[in-house]
């Protein structure tokens, strides 16, 4: 009987009330009891399939792998890559992977995730999880390189458990968090190394960065950077242009702060293009704090004194002395500090690697961000590894003593490393590509300071060297990534990634960093579930229904439960902009409304009587909040939503528990294609009650012409609809030329019939005009559209 190294591993679901086992490998010299006792939740199967599987909690939606990639390379005809808002259908990453390199009897060896080339496979035995657990919505995988035949050099003997994290909680939407644990075993029957050296981990993140608002070429028009202490190899992370916290505490990083409307510094002269100075370029509007832009500043007032890292003596800012508020500076602070007060709290290198929207090379004007439409901008941080713990800080410079990662390199599609050699070389920031000018570049700069134009740019992020890893020896990670308006929204919310990992922490900090099997992590409240809708039409309106299981489910956070009310909410052409349009409540008194987005309170700032709890609505338009519901509009695509929201509960001084805002759940239950995950609207339309005849209709198509992707379809949808039809007809559609293109049988007995328009022989129809022909037992009518492809 071979021998099998162990890994007993489990994990639990953090106050959900179970405990779900993993069946992992298992060593003849454990206890014959525990072995007995694993006995029964193990299975004999072989690989599960590979598959994905969509976090759409947050604002941010993204598709996870069980084979070690992130993100689906179909975008956007496939499923969500870091779309950001989701359902926007706008799409930043193309495919995201995992690499672990290694030194193995004097050869370089990559284990990785490569698109067309996944030497990962999901682990036998395992399942992939998606559901409840630390987060409102995690993902659990494992899976391993032990698959030979894969491979171009040879396995390494890797075994990796990751759980992906998502809230809906404000604040805690924008990112989607991995907790990563890499483990060396045997592989059965295989001769693999039992040491490995040198060793490597790396995320690489290929971002083409508006995929699908941009469906001609996403890709070619990104630049890329690094954010976070990098040496000598750039002056920016010594940059003080922009305030690091929102100083002003109105929920935005604005003017006020450094950054333009869509984020961006003032101070950047050089966004878009390396030749074309940014149109917002204004250095007469940076503003400064005394810390470095950089630099991640959390505000703790039971936290350690920061320092100020820049001098300016109007401001009295002396770098290297602890940070306190004068009469020089307190105005800067916009009256979040007094005269005297110590800034208190952590500062440290915010270590992220991102992307963004720059000028298309092949346009003569400058659509940076798609003209503001693709203002989000995309980015990867190692919030924890293991390398601090076991190896202090690098060190490299007085300044090197904060955790960070190993190097950040880039590169464009004519230098994808197609090699074990040179993907290791590229982890190892040895790369000849790293090496520019003589200079060679742990952290390589923006491709404008290098005469880089836009392109088709890949990030890479990596952490180690760990000198060796053996049999039986783990490492953990957490890698975070997430999307934000502009640089400014991307490191805010970044920032709370960290906030978010360390709340709930009592032995440890930035400072001191611990691991996810370590203290506390990731306690923050969490919104009521996610009610289950259906909804329906009707003429000029829509009927909805939902259960109840918000009112019934307590809070994991507090052991009660806090359920306060419902909202209602509605989209018209694709699930984003939401409007809300009513509410209910338990509350037998007036409350503040408060809009969740933005902490304003609606209603002018007065409180009101909210309608009682109901699972019921239909929406026929009226008024809410003093504001004016437009009916809905017989034949445009609606989507509705339903969120729960709980109540607010101050500060508690026995417990220690701090102050919990109301917060809701999250837009996430409009209906959806249950085999494609994709939007489905709902178009009221006349429902009738009586047999109308053609002979007293109308028929009409909609939109008409059609132009490319008209507003009248939904988001992922290629469609028209007839309108104005009896309850039950034909409707033939032909070429100019008479040829039959399609035949739909309209049978639902109402008045609208939508079409995919996809021929009869599965072909999508291209540009031209096109006659129909609608037919009942009365008439028949005969009109004319047109299609735009665009082609």
């Amino acid at each position: 009987m071979r021998n099998f190294h162990v890994v007993l591993f489990s994990f639990a679901i953090v106050m959900s009330g179970f405990l779900y086992g993993r069946n992992l490998k298992y060593n003849e010299t454990k206890s014959p009891d525990l072995v007995d006792k694993l006995m029964p939740i193990m299975k004999v199967t072989a690989r599960p399939k590979e598959e994905y599987k969509v976090h759409k909690i947050g604002k941010v939606w993204s598709a996870t792998s069980n084979f070690g990639i992130f993100g689906d390379p179909a975008v956007p005809q496939g499923l969500p890559s870091m779309e950001w808002p989701g359902g926007s259908n706008t799409h930043h990453l193309w495919e995201g992977r995992f690499w672990i390199g290694a030194i193995v009897d004097g050869i370089k060896m990559v284990s990785h995730a490569e698109y067309g080339n996944y030497e990962f496979k999901p682990s036998e035995n395992s399942e992939f999880y998606m559901g409840p657990g630390k987060s409102i919505e995690d993902s659990y995988v494992e899976y391993d390189d032990f698959e030979e035949s894969v491979h171009t050099t040879a396995p390494l003997g890797i075994h990796v458990f990751q759980r992906g994290l998502t809230w809906s909680t404000p604040e805690y939407d924008d990112f989607i968090a991995y907790e990563i644990t890499v483990v060396k075993e045997d592989i059965p029957d295989y001769d693999d190394p039992d040491i490995l050296e040198k060793v490597f981990v790396s995320w690489v993140y290929d971002c083409d960065v508006g995929t699908g608002y941009d469906p001609s070429d996403p890709n070619i028009d990104d630049a890329v950077d690094y954010d976070g202490w990098d040496g000598p190899d750039t002056d920016t992370d010594m940059e003080d242009i922009v305030s690091n916290v929102d100083w002003g505490g109105d929920g935005i990083c604005d003017e006020k702060d450094g950054y333009t409307e869509l984020g961006i510094p003032y101070g950047w002269e050089y966004v878009g293009s390396p030749s074309k100075v940014a149109s917002d370029y204004d250095p007469s509007k940076i503003r400064p704090d005394g810390f470095f832009d950089e630099w991640t500043l959390i505000l703790d007032e039971d936290g350690p004194p920061v320092k100020w890292q820049v001098d300016d003596p109007t401001m009295d800012w002396v770098a290297g002395e602890i940070a306190v508020i004068t009469n020089n500076n307190v105005d800067r602070y916009e009256g979040r500090f007094e005269v005297g007060d110590t800034i208190k709290g952590y500062l440290f290198p915010r270590n992220m690697s991102y992307m963004y929207d720059a000028d298309d090379p092949t346009s003569p004007e400058d659509d940076t961000g798609e003209e503001g439409n693709v203002p989000g901008f995309i980015g990867g941080r190692i919030i924890y590894t293991d390398f601090y713990k076991l190896n202090g800080p690098y060190r490299t410079t007085p300044e090197d003593t904060f955790p960070r990662p190993y190097s950040h390199q880039w590169w464009n599609w004519e230098s994808d490393p197609g090699t074990d050699k040179d993907k290791y070389d590229y982890m190892n920031a040895s790369h000849a590509a790293s090496t520019i000018g003589g200079v060679n570049y742990h952290f390589l700069p923006h491709p404008f300071r290098l005469n880089a134009p836009t392109f088709d740019y890949r990030f890479m992020i990596t952490t180690g060297p760990f000198q060796t890893l053996s049999v039986g020896d783990t490492l953990r990670f957490v890698w975070v990534s997430g999307v934000g308006k502009g640089i400014a929204g991307l490191r805010e919310n970044m920032d709370n990634a960290v906030k978010a990992y360390y709340s709930g922490s009592k032995k440890s900090s930035p400072y001191e960093p611990s691991g996810p099997d370590e203290d506390l992590h990731w306690i923050i409240p969490v919104p009521p579930p996610v009610p289950s809708l259906v909804y329906s039409p009707a003429d000029r309106g829509v009927k909805l229904s939902w259960d109840t299981k918000a009112e019934t489910t307590l809070d994991p956070m507090l052991g009660y439960i806090d359920f306060e009310g419902y909202r209602v909410y509605r989209a018209v052409y694709s699930p984003e902009n939401w409007e809300l349009i009513a509410a209910f409540d338990n509350v037998d008194a007036p409350v503040y409304v408060i809009d969740f987005e933005t902490g304003d309170t609606l209603n002018n700032g007065e409180p009101v009587n909210l309608p009682d709890i109901t699972h019921t609505f239909v929406d026929t338009g009226g008024v809410f909040l003093g504001e004016v519901i437009e009916r809905p509009k017989n034949n445009f695509p609606y989507y509705y939503v339903v969120t729960a929201y709980d109540s607010y509960k101050p500060a508690d001084p026995v417990t220690g528990r701090p102050e919990f805002k109301q917060i809701e759940s999250s837009k996430s239950n409009y209906l959806t294609d249950p085999e494609t995950g994709k939007p489905l609207p709902v178009y009221p339309k006349v429902i009738y009650d009586s047999d109308v005849q053609l002979s007293k209709l109308t028929p009409k198509v909609v939109p008409n012409p059609y132009v490319g992707a008209s507003l009248m379809e939904a988001r992922y949808e290629d469609k028209i609809a007839f309108i104005n039809l009896p309850p039950t007809c034909v409707i033939s559609i032909y070429s100019m030329t008479g040829d039959l293109i399609k035949k739909i049988e309209h049978t639902d007995g109402t008045d609208i019939e939508l079409w995919d328009m996809v021929s009869r022989n599965t072909q999508d129809i291209v540009s031209g005009v096109y006659i129909f022909v609608v037919e009942d037992e009365s008439d028949k009518f005969i009109g004319k559209f047109i299609v735009l492809r665009g082609e």
